[in-house]
């Protein structure tokens, strides 16, 4: 009788234990889906400052590879910084978009 209330507790101890480990996984998933949504926005945001930089009327007096590389580099800190600080709703909309199909269809 010990033996079999061992045996299921055992069993339940087991199966409590592997529904956290994957409840863990999937708090880990959506922890990494989100950064890779706020990622994916910053790139689109570095896109439209590029595009907009391409934009421009006049030709500067300095330029050069140099400059490019610079405005390059300056563009791309701006777009991580205005995708974490403005709301501009692309990785929300990619987060709730895929966030079922990374933790389940669960209700």
């Amino acid at each position: 009788m010990e033996n079999r209330i061992l045996a299921i507790s055992k069993h339940n101890f087991e199966k409590t234990l592997n529904q956290n480990l994957k409840l863990q996984s999937s708090n880990n998933k959506l922890d990494e889906l989100k950064k890779v949504a706020n990622q994916f926005e910053s790139i689109f945001v570095n896109q439209v400052l590029k595009q907009a930089r391409k934009g421009k009327v006049a030709e500067g007096i300095l330029n050069s590879e140099a400059e490019e590389t610079f405005n390059s580099l300056i563009d791309q800190e701006y777009s991580k910084v205005l995708s974490e600080k403005s709301n501009f709703g692309i990785a929300e909309a990619l987060y709730d978009q895929f966030k079922n199909h990374v933790r389940g269809k669960r209700k």
